[in-house]
């Protein structure tokens, strides 16, 4: 039988990436508290005290702000010792008698080699009483948002994502606020009532670029962030008879889980631009993020809520793209989990902007129906030959009644040591031409790689291989000094 505290990990630490290299690289799995409550925390689900009256004694602002952290420590340093059956840190933050439930769960985990991978996202505290000698304190915690997944002689067994309520009593105890008891309340059967929540609705037909200014290419909001530059970019844009753009949010360049309110700004810029020169904006989040595990996923909740709460009104926004390519992550992190995150980042993004459609770009048409139900746009890249299109286009759109979208799409005109005989100007200008006017024919939506030639592409994107690195500059539709290819001739043409 599987025991385990379905729950909150909270807490994290600023060493997250270290504390899962030791899950992952076996290493002494019982230094994990020493880099977490030991530095500045990270992972912070969302904790809101919504009701804090007590008729006995009014409860101090300080004391509030110790009994929330001391219980999302709790919850951390139970959810540490279930992914890897240690048990230092409970003392500090769970009485002699809690601890024994806690020991007697480990120690039946251990003997059916079972571990548990789990977090919460969100607690919202209702007090129920504070003793008036300041020592004792009940409250419930409702709505606790929990993601778990459950292995088995390290084979996954389970996953879930639920909701529960819990009644906690803490105690003060040499200067921590330490848990006494936290019992689930079962919940009452409550019939869902159906709300239907008009959409935002798509372009008859998205023609779109996936945009970055030439000088700052995957750096778009950085210290060469200049509104002259994406106000003329834009223009150029239109000039093209295109109608939107496709912006990747970098996660840690964006401050991860605290967003950094200086990208903000500059993102608001970007889209209020956009919205002038009469531009859709696909927004794809998470760029350069590739960790997914469940002990980061209250970090990536954070991170989206700040920019989605922070945008969403915005008339620009077109849409929400949760990843770029996230199939070329299953090697390294697995699919189970990779689509594990996805799902709920679907869910979470969903309960905070229901109006805007959401999509997930897929790095081929045959990945592409990984999630098709969940979200509203079916998105994929395609840089294989044009003849093969038909046949992945049509066993795609047979698999799914979703609208589809070609993503990303191009060719590059690099013809250099690496590859001599790559494609020409009008190579590049024949292949739009002909996807062009297929795209026209079946009313698909597109975004072209790229606006621009790059002069610099970073190493991150593509490694460091220079044959990899050169054929990445030339995507463009445009060159270095903004004069188009014969390529741009076909798009003021064709659209």
């Amino acid at each position: 039988m599987i025991l385990s505290f379905i729950g909150l990990n909270l807490l994290l630490v600023s060493g997250i990436s270290s504390i899962l290299s030791y899950l992952n690289t076996g290493a002494d799995k019982s230094k994990m508290l020493n880099l977490a409550l030991g530095a500045e925390p990270v992972y912070k689900p969302q904790l809101v005290w919504k009701d804090t009256i007590n008729p006995s004694r009014p409860i101090e602002k300080p004391t509030k702000k110790r009994v929330a952290q001391d219980y999302l420590n709790a919850w951390y340093v139970r959810e540490v010792a279930l992914a890897t059956g240690e048990t230092k840190g409970i003392a500090d933050y769970y009485t002699s008698n809690a601890r024994e439930k806690i020991d007697r769960i480990l120690t039946e985990n251990k003997a059916a080699q079972t571990r548990v991978e789990s977090t919460s996202l969100n607690h919202e505290l209702h007090l129920e009483f504070y003793s008036a000698d300041g020592q004792l304190i009940s409250f419930t915690d409702q709505n606790a948002l929990e993601v778990q997944r459950v292995f088995s002689e390290d084979q996954l067994m389970l996953q879930t994502r639920d909701t529960s309520d819990y009644r906690v009593i803490m105690l003060l105890e040499d200067g921590f606020w330490r848990i006494r008891q936290l019992v689930r309340i079962p919940k009452r059967s409550v019939k869902d009532s159906v709300v239907v929540i008009p959409q935002k609705k798509l372009p008859k037909w998205i023609k779109g670029v996936n945009y970055y200014p030439q000088e700052n290419a995957w750096d778009t909001y950085g210290a060469s962030f200049n509104p002259e530059t994406l106000a003329a970019d834009f223009k150029r844009i239109k000039a093209l008879h295109l109608n939107t753009i496709r912006i990747f949010i970098g996660y840690e360049d964006f401050g991860a889980a605290e967003v950094l309110e200086n990208k903000l700004g500059k993102l608001h810029k970007l889209l209020d631009l956009a919205k002038e020169h009469e531009l859709n904006v696909i927004i794809t989040l998470f760029d350069f993020y590739g960790d997914y595990s469940v002990l980061d996923m209250s970090n990536t909740f954070n991170h989206a809520a700040t920019i989605i709460n922070t945008f969403k009104a915005h008339p620009a926004l077109l849409a929400w793209d949760i990843k770029n390519e996230p199939d070329l992550d299953y090697k390294n992190r697995g699919e189970d989990l990779v689509n594990f995150w996805l799902k709920n980042q679907l869910d979470h993004i969903k309960s905070l902007d229901p109006e805007t459609p959401v999509t997930i770009g897929w790095s081929t048409p045959e990945a592409a129906v990984t999630l098709a139900e969940k979200v509203d746009l079916v998105s994929f890249h395609y840089y294989r030959d044009f003849e093969n299109f038909e046949t992945a286009y049509t066993t795609l759109k047979e698999a799914t009644n979703k609208p589809l979208m070609l993503q990303e799409f191009g060719l590059s005109t690099y013809r250099g040591i690496w590859n001599p005989f790559g494609a020409s100007e009008q190579k590049q200008a024949e292949y739009y031409n002909t996807f062009l006017s297929d795209l026209k024919q079946k009313n698909l939506h597109f975004a072209v790689w790229t606006l621009y030639d790059y002069t610099d592409v970073p190493t991150g994107v593509v490694g460091r291989l220079p044959w990899r690195k050169a054929p990445q500059k030339h995507f463009g539709i445009l060159k270095e000094n903004t004069t188009g290819k014969k390529a741009a001739q076909v798009f003021k043409e064709s659209l």
